[in-house]
């Protein structure tokens, strides 16, 4: 089963796990490599015995220097790509902590029989949550959003930031409510670090999609595991025969599979399997919301 974040409730065996990696997406997308590589490396083996005979074995210590500095480019590629994605995860729950603390001050601040600003409140505070995750996707759905206001969905369109013109929305109706003596002075003040604290996750978590790992070292990395395959059957073939073809396609999936998993996680916010589940946050948020608010 799965809980409300899209995760596996009861965590499957760890052997279950061994045997499905022919389901997992890694190997799916590095299948054709692989078996390329295998391919390479039984042509070297079968050229050196049967056609040139040739006994050809590259030192070891070769292997162990190129392995040290490939280990540490790789520990570099998914600590980096690593941080980005566990950064994310905190923004997100910064997120969730910031709109259902701002629901329970709005829900102390007014009238109980207030309704009609709570649901307010309640629709734009979701909208945001809504809003900032497609936005950090490339567009925003405007579908997903509440119509708070007669047009406003259409008034959104036009606009170049959709998640900070309703944080702004949301702002111009808190002063409305205090020119009205609905706020008193420090409850403003309160309720506005809200808006502020909205905007600040908003800019981080636009700073950690905009800011990808640079691409020149994506392209350095990819190349070192390129030519370190290329010599890897040499360190192997005069030992283990043709058991060397499976050894080095062992060895570079988990090269290739470290890296390709870093490149995906190294943007948190998309739709791929190992993404943050922020579709199940926001819906967390949209529930926990309206439940403190009473709209539900």
């Amino acid at each position: 089963m799965l809980d409300e974040f899209g995760k596996k409730e009861n965590a499957p065996l760890w052997f279950s796990v061994i045997f499905d990696f022919h389901k997992t997406k890694t190997l799916r997308n590095l299948m054709y490599s692989v078996v390329m590589v295998g391919v390479y490396t039984f042509a070297i083996e079968f050229l050196e015995d049967k056609v040139f005979h040739i006994y050809f074995k590259a030192p070891s210590t070769v292997f162990s220097i190129l392995g040290i500095v490939l280990g540490l480019l790789l520990v570099f590629r998914t600590n980096t790509a690593y941080d980005r994605w566990w950064e994310g995860r905190k923004l997100l729950s910064y997120l969730g902590a910031n709109a259902k603390n701002f629901a329970i001050k709005i829900n102390a601040f007014l009238p109980a029989n207030d309704m009609e600003n709570k649901k307010f409140f309640a629709k734009m505070i979701t909208n945001h949550a809504f809003a900032m995750k497609e936005n950090l996707r490339g567009e925003v759905v405007y579908e997903e959003l509440y119509e708070v206001i007669p047009g406003y969905n259409d008034f959104l369109k036009t606009v170049y930031h959709v998640p900070n013109q309703i944080v702004a929305t949301i702002s111009e109706r808190i002063n409305a409510l205090y020119k009205e003596g609905k706020f008193t002075d420090p409850q403003l003040l309160e309720l506005m670090k809200h808006m502020d604290m909205a905007v600040e996750i908003t800019s981080s978590c636009e700073r950690i999609r905009t800011s990808p790992v640079p691409f020149s070292y994506s392209i350095h990395l990819k190349k070192f595991i390129f030519f370190f395959t290329l010599i890897l059957p040499f360190g192997f073939i005069h030992d283990l025969g043709y058991w060397c073809i499976l050894i080095v396609m062992i060895i570079f999936y988990a090269l290739v599979g470290l890296e390709a998993i870093g490149e995906e996680i190294e943007d948190p916010f998309g739709q791929d399997e190992n993404d943050l589940p922020i579709d199940a946050i926001c819906n967390s948020i949209k529930k926990s919301v309206s439940a403190i608010l009473k709209t539900n």
